[in-house]
């Protein structure tokens, strides 16, 4: 059976520790009787410490890094290492659009913090896609094959893939389901069956049904609608809803 996973991505949201802790408690608390879906909380840096005191409660609820550095150690100011996060995080996202954008992280320094993640047993998030609508399915594909390269098959259950979409990220335009299928369905080529793939584009309450009905789709990695805790909330409890309700409607055919 393949993971379901919902991550929420606070990006540079939720700027006080206050607000991240209420913020934090009311998911925690929330989510706890949903079944059979991972999810993942994806703070600023700075609050992880803090949320995982909050979490530890939580069998539902884990931890993730917004980003992190290569190298284990050294005089690099203002970096995260690996090790750093591995104290207080069990995942790290990894080469999100905004990352290359604003701050021009490359394929090949992605491909390094892969690696690095996984040597110290972080399972990265690799983010993927293409930057305009109606695009090949070439850039999230080339994007894919160069984050993971060097790494052996049998690591690929380990790495969890976000196809976002740039075009779709805080626009509200979100991606067509049936589009989205299609390139998951690519992408799993390069990657493990056991490789949980998500969807990641201005996914609301409104719209995450038509992803959970998508057998190819994996879970959601949602951003704006995250720090809004009754709406990531209703995303989790919707998408669990949903895909309990798969098998049953086979069984009556």
């Amino acid at each position: 059976m393949k993971r379901s996973i919902i991550i929420g991505n606070w990006k540079m949201y939720a700027t006080s520790i206050a607000d991240a802790s209420v913020l934090s408690t009311s998911i925690r608390n929330h989510v706890a009787d949903i079944k059979d879906v991972e999810i993942i909380l994806a703070p600023p840096v700075i609050w992880l410490p803090e949320i995982a005191q909050i979490l530890k409660r939580s069998q539902k609820t884990r931890l993730a890094a917004q980003n992190m550095f290569y190298e284990p150690d050294g005089a690099y100011t203002g970096e995260i290492s690996p090790l750093m996060v591995k104290e207080v995080a069990d995942y790290v996202i990894v080469g999100h659009s905004e990352r290359r954008e604003h701050f021009g992280e490359t394929d090949m320094e992605i491909n390094e913090k892969v690696l690095a993640a996984l040597k110290v047993e972080l399972s990265p998030i690799i983010c993927v896609g293409e930057k305009e609508r109606g695009s090949v399915i070439g850039q999230p594909l080339n994007e894919l094959q160069e984050a993971i390269a060097g790494i052996p098959k049998k690591h690929h259950k380990d790495i969890i893939v976000a196809y976002e979409p740039i075009w779709a990220i805080g626009t509200g335009d979100n991606a067509d389901p049936a589009y989205v299928a299609k390139v998951t369905t690519k992408l799993r080529e390069v990657v493990s069956e056991h490789t949980p793939i998500l969807y990641g584009g201005s996914v609301t309450s409104s719209n995450i049904t038509e992803y959970a009905n998508r057998p190819e789709i994996d879970g959601v990695l949602v951003g704006g609608a995250s720090v809004r805790a009754a709406e990531f909330v209703k995303i989790c409890k919707i998408w669990a809803e949903a895909k309990s309700l798969r098998p049953r409607a086979k069984e009556e055919k």
